[in-house]
């Protein structure tokens, strides 16, 4: 009822209320002079003048509330527990979800290792095959060798041309 009441206040409403509960509903002539030779003599207040004047700040902790009858008491208490089962609700399913996700296995942290598995196997194939070549390579070098070693019976010249060799640019 604090907090409601905190929350919930209206200085300016209080103000008035207080100011309709204080004035009578009819004015007599002597009345109206007092306030308008008060009003000549002071000047017109303002709204602020009038809320501090006619209000001092009372903390809501150290006012007083008339008990609540019982009916409303209990319909307020229900209205409170209804609600905060709901809420309680609904956090213990956001923690329940949360902690089902963190169990389950990431699919992007498995696709990523699975990727880097057939990664790890295209660089040792393409390894692989760089070596085969290099071996290939060197064995088509000894074939040529051997080939330029032997000579056609009926030309006597080499089966295979000279190796070719390296040529320097030629300047200009």
């Amino acid at each position: 009822m604090r907090m409601s009441v905190a929350l919930l206040r209206d200085v300016e409403a209080e103000i008035k209320a207080k100011e309709k509960a204080e004035t009578p509903t009819v004015k007599t002539k002597e009345q109206t002079e007092k306030e308008d030779a008060i009003r000549a003599k002071h000047g017109a207040t303002t709204k602020d003048d009038r809320i501090n004047k006619a209000l001092p700040f009372i903390s809501v902790w150290r006012r007083k509330f008339r008990p609540l009858p019982e009916a409303k008491a209990v319909d307020l208490f229900a209205e409170v527990v209804g609600d905060a089962f709901i809420l309680l609700v609904a956090a213990s399913i956001i923690l329940y979800e949360s902690h089902r996700q963190s169990q389950k296995p990431d699919s992007n942290a498995e696709q990523i290792k699975e990727l880097s598995q057939r990664f790890d196997e295209l660089e040792k194939r393409e390894k692989d095959l760089e070596d085969a070549e290099k071996h290939y390579h060197s064995r088509v070098l000894m074939l040529e060798q051997a080939l330029r070693g032997f000579k056609d019976p009926k030309t006597k010249q080499p089966l295979l041309p000279p190796a070719p060799t390296p040529s320097t640019p030629a300047s200009a």
